[in-house]
């Protein structure tokens, strides 16, 4: 069957459905509208979409009334969430570098094509002519090197100063860093500040940048937050103290930032920009 495509760049724009609804593209993506596109299995659809993507993995009969949201696990390890989904339009996250989405809807697809390296999310994705999406195939590679982030501050509050670490996989046995856990980076949206048992804030990531949020209480203010990005090996191997524990204040290897700012709601909060 002849495929007729046309690539369109998308930052910004918006495409008309047949119903006449207008779909906003915020895709980070190079689009290719395929007219007529042949499903296939995932392996198959992300050959014809091209590109040197290692693995693919298929989510099938998308639910046009009902949401998608939820994590969907892949036998080579890598997990992909579905976020803000409503039967055309979606969000990604990918602990894997995705290479390619292709969004299937009606009898056409949009080939979703992204800088070499992959990404590891994206928002706004929708099917051809904005219709109700019917699949969507994932075309994406094993990163090279897997980062992992993992955060410690120290806040002031009613009871005086007092520490939290981001919530996560642990990975030491003892002292203060018994309860520090990390997550895998930039693929991990969110996750808890925990002191230690008690949620005293949230961590987003978003675009690989990092914001580190005491949303539970308007009394707690940061002071300093440190934040590591690196591998598993450098988090646990490199940079330790004689406890055991990491260096935290090592600026070479942490992040560091001593400047809080509140938010509308009146939260302490400080912003990483990576």
């Amino acid at each position: 069957m002849l495929m007729i495509a046309a690539v369109i760049m998308v930052a910004t724009g918006c495409q008309k459905s047949d119903d006449g609804i207008d779909v906003s593209l915020k895709s980070s993506g190079v689009q290719s509208i395929i007219t007529n596109w042949t499903s296939g299995n995932a392996e198959t659809e992300c050959e014809a979409a091209g590109g040197d993507c290692s693995y693919a993995f298929k989510i099938d009969e998308w639910d046009e009334e009902f949401s998608m949201d939820g994590a969907f696990e892949t036998v080579e390890g890598n997990t992909i969430t579905i976020l803000n989904s409503d039967g055309k339009t979606f969000d990604f996250v990918s602990e894997y570098p995705v290479c390619k989405v292709i969004v299937k809807a009606g009898r056409g697809a949009i080939i979703y094509t992204y800088p070499e390296g992959g990404v590891y999310e994206d928002s706004g994705l929708v099917g051809f002519q904005g219709k109700g999406i019917s699949h969507v195939t994932f075309c994406y590679a094993e990163p090279t090197e897997k980062l992992i982030i993992a955060v410690k501050s120290y806040f002031s509050g009613p009871n005086g100063k007092n520490y939290v670490v981001s919530s996560g996989t642990t990975a030491f046995g003892s002292e203060w860093c018994e309860w520090l856990g990390y997550n895998p980076y930039p693929g991990t949206a969110s996750f808890d500040m925990m002191s230690p048992y008690v949620k005293r804030g949230t961590v987003e990531v978003t675009n690989g940048d990092v914001k580190v949020t005491l949303d539970v209480d308007k009394n707690y203010v940061l002071i300093t937050t440190w934040v590591f990005i690196g591998t598993f090996e450098e988090l646990t191997t490199t940079n330790l103290l004689e406890d055991g524990c990491p260096w935290f204040r090592n600026n070479e290897v942490w992040f560091q930032n001593n400047t809080p700012l509140t938010d509308a709601s009146g939260y302490s909060y400080m912003i990483f920009d990576f």
